[in-house]
């Protein structure tokens, strides 16, 4: 009997981890504009993953919703091309805001959230600043790449909230 509850229990898991890394893809060209509502939905999908996906897990989808944004184009318009030099920045900003609201777990949910939202907006914040006086990308991206970036992770945060909650109350 021991044997068939961890079956099914890896079996939900993997089906957990399928539907979590096809959102994470399919996030962006479902609901591709605005910025503010797609990085509001794709931040949730993190702060719910960090949750419930071990680590092995999570990576994936942190890495699927840029991908999905820079391959269906629409995001930032003719501009999405310039987003090729944000991927890795996007990605270790994504893996810091997981990672630090995970680290954070004995604190209060706000304090996890605006922590982790302000790591990724730092980091993201800097690399844009770089990029935008060498010259590489248009002055666009230091709104979307900055304030747009805190905003959508502290709002993803609170949609994730009652999500988290109601997770937590069914299992």
């Amino acid at each position: 009997m021991k044997v068939i509850a961890l079956n099914l229990r890896k079996y939900l898991l993997l089906r957990l981890n399928f539907v979590v890394y096809v959102l994470g893809f399919s996030i962006p060209f479902v609901i591709s504009q605005p910025q503010l509502i797609t990085g509001t939905i794709v931040n949730s999908l993190f702060f719910i993953a960090s949750e419930k996906l071990d680590k092995k897990a999570l990576y994936p989808v942190l890495v699927l919703p840029s991908l999905g944004a820079f391959f269906h184009g629409v995001l930032f318009g003719p501009l999405t091309l310039f987003l090729i030099y944000f991927l890795p920045f996007i990605w270790i900003g994504n893996y810091l805001q997981v990672n630090i609201f995970s680290f954070t777990k004995q604190q209060n949910y706000s304090v996890r959230i605006l922590s982790s939202a302000l790591a990724k907006y730092l980091l993201l914040f800097i690399a844009v600043n770089v990029y935008y006086r060498v010259h590489v990308v248009p002055q666009l991206f230091i709104v979307s790449m900055g304030v747009v970036q805190f905003t959508t992770a502290c709002l993803g945060g609170l949609l994730a909230y009652p999500i988290l909650q109601l997770l937590k109350k069914n299992e």
